[in-house]
């Protein structure tokens, strides 16, 4: 009798399993989008339904459009962008990387259109891959962003605080306060024996050389300056904004500042909502309600994230198509 031949020997997961783990990635981010998406959605909804419910309410005889006002503010987002894309020159600086001011705000301007991704990631990875093309190191550029979060948050809380020892005692729900835990751990996250050890942890799981990060405790303060000055560039284009259509006394800038500031913190703390869509103007409602009478808070709030997106949409449509006009007349 013929010896009996081994069959083939199978390694490997059986093909089920592999289709189970397939399956559950693909679920993971489609489970998370939807979500972000009915967030956001039954925010809108419910500022509509508010809306709808108190038109009788709005003060009519009040609202002028003024142009020259709206065109302002736009044109405080382009100085926004200008300062933002100097922080990120010099926080890039400080880390040992170079890159020109044009470069650096071309990159940003470009990238930001990720945030509208759920998920807090793609602008990350995008700033990446634009940044390498101008001679930034990925994990060096990766670990700015993890520094700019922090720095951009503990300046907006700072701008908060100010705002609230501007405003009277009483005028803010107890609520507002608990924005100021955050500051904790912004401070632990900017710390630089503590953010390497993190960013070491992080850099060697994706295979990026690890750099140990070495910053002046002066220059932290520095460019956390840089960041509360970004929020006050963002609140007084904020505040242009709402004086384009409604009568608002200059003694009011510090607390739309301040409110437009607690309304972004929370947005980006709800990981599930794309650029804290419907949360951020949920919460900026809330807040200006101290100000102006609701149905106003309602409309300066959706017109704020229609202010903020055309300005970012148009900077990145800008700065994409200023390479290539640039490469047609070199020809």
């Amino acid at each position: 009798m013929p010896e009996h031949q081994p069959g083939p020997v199978l390694t490997g997961n059986p093909v089920g399993t592999e289709r189970t783990a397939t399956r559950k990635n693909r679920l993971g981010p489609l489970l998370r989008l939807t979500i972000g998406v009915v967030v956001a959605l039954a925010c809108f909804y419910f500022l509509g339904n508010r809306l709808a419910r108190d038109w009788h309410k709005i003060p009519w005889h009040d609202i002028h459009l003024n142009m020259p006002l709206l065109a302002a503010s736009f044109l405080v987002m382009f100085v926004w962008m200008l300062v933002y894309g100097l922080t990120w020159k010099v926080l890039l600086a400080g880390l040992g990387e170079r890159i020109s001011l044009f470069n650096s705000v071309a990159v940003l301007a470009v990238s930001q259109i990720g945030k509208y991704v759920p998920g807090k990631l793609w602008f990350t990875v995008g700033r990446m891959y634009l940044a390498k093309k101008h001679g930034v190191n990925e994990a060096k550029t990766a670990v700015s962003t993890v520094m700019e979060i922090a720095l951009s948050l503990l300046g907006a809380v700072i701008l908060f605080g100010l705002a609230v020892a501007l405003v009277p005692r009483g005028m803010l729900p107890p609520r507002a306060y608990l924005a100021f835990l955050l500051v904790p751990f912004c401070v632990v996250a900017v710390y630089p024996p503590i953010l390497t050890r993190v960013t070491s942890f992080i850099l060697r799981r994706l295979h990026q050389p690890v750099f140990e990060i070495r910053m002046t405790f002066r220059r932290l303060l520095g460019i956390l300056g840089l960041y509360v000055l970004m929020w006050v560039v963002q609140g007084v284009g904020c505040y242009l904004l709402i004086r384009s259509f409604y009568p608002l006394a200059l003694s009011r800038l510090p607390m739309v500042a301040g409110a437009f500031a607690l309304s972004w913190i929370l947005g980006f703390i709800v990981l599930i909502s794309p650029a804290g869509l419907g949360i951020r103007e949920g919460i900026f409602t809330f807040a200006l309600r101290l100000v102006v009478p609701e149905p106003v808070a309602i409309i300066a709030a959706l017109m704020s994230r229609i202010w903020i997106t055309g300005s970012e949409g148009l900077l990145a449509l800008i700065f994409t198509l200023l390479p290539r006009i640039g490469k047609l007349k070199a020809r």
